[in-house]
């Protein structure tokens, strides 16, 4: 089982295990936990999680964090957004009849560098990559984990879904669906056009399939049509309120309710993924302590 932690339940997860929560759900979310793991469940991080640790300023939060991420991950880390793109895109060439044959894929992979879609630099850091990814997150006795700072692209993204509704009275209502799925088109162009050239796909044949025949190809890919639903619902709320942490949500949350068992998030992501009956692969909760439908689940 493949369970996905938003952010916030992460640190929610070390509370627990830095005895800040000692309750008795607490404690038994721990044996639960453990026995899980035993029995092949994984908890997996993404790009979007290293960034966010990234950015907690006080190395002693993340050095504690960090133990508890690594721990429980164990070096396992999911595909990078792209790579998941493209193999998306493959399958669905192949079914709409094109001469595809799509990448071997997993969406889970070992290390760091694999959920950033890169590669080590140097056989000894290849031979050391554990010990590497467990000091970037955990420190070492003398340097602290990995730092970063705020990017602007979550403040790019937040005006793309603020300008949404104040650009949706440039069209007529009945055309805002349309408007949806050429915005999720134009967000996978560099995707689109590796795949289109390695299988030597004419890209004017994109032309040929007609308004109906494009939506029907992105909807045969998971995570676009999550995209287009996410932003389906932005459109439908005038009231929406972009806020910092929606680029990650979006980008991190988003691959994992197409490919995981279970997503744990925060409940506004959850209302927003569920509106309209929308159907994701994943089990959304909301607390950690309902990872296990039942006591000793695994």
């Amino acid at each position: 089982m493949i369970v996905y932690l938003d952010q916030n339940k992460w640190i929610d997860l070390a509370r627990i295990e830095n005895g800040r929560d000692a309750s008795e759900r607490a404690l038994s979310l721990k044996n639960q936990l453990s026995s899980a793991m035993r029995n092949g469940c994984v908890f997996p991080l993404s790009a979007i999680h290293v960034v966010e640790f990234s950015r907690i300023k006080n190395d002693q939060r993340r050095r504690r964090l960090g133990k508890v991420m690594w721990k429980f991950s164990r070096g396992v880390t999911t595909a990078p957004l792209k790579e998941i793109i493209c193999w998306e895109l493959e399958i669905a060439f192949a079914k709409a009849g094109y001469e595809v044959k799509p990448r071997t894929f997993n969406y889970l992979g070992n290390g760091i560098c694999h959920a950033f879609g890169e590669k080590r630099q140097s056989p000894i850091a290849a031979a050391l990559a554990d010990e590497i990814d467990e000091a970037m997150l955990c420190g070492t006795e003398n340097l602290p984990p990995i730092q970063g700072a705020r990017s602007k692209q979550q403040e790019y993204f937040a005006n793309h879904l603020r300008r949404l509704n104040e650009r949706k009275h440039e069209l007529e209502k009945e055309r805002w669906d349309d408007w949806l799925y050429a915005l999720s088109m134009a967000d996978i162009t560099e995707p689109l056009y590796e795949v289109m050239s390695a299988n030597k796909i004419p890209h004017a044949d994109i032309e040929t399939w007609g308004k109906e025949g494009i939506k029907y190809f992105l909807d045969s890919i998971p995570t676009r049509r999550l995209d287009i639903h996410l932003h389906r619902q932005v459109l439908k709320n005038s009231q929406y309120k972009p806020k910092p942490t929606d680029l990650e949500d979006w980008a991190g949350l988003g691959p994992a309710m197409c490919y995981a068992d279970v997503v744990v998030c925060e409940k506004h992501f959850a209302d927003l993924v569920s509106r309209d009956r929308f159907s994701a692969k994943a089990r959304i909760e909301t607390s950690i302590y309902d990872i296990f439908p039942e006591i000793g689940s695994v």
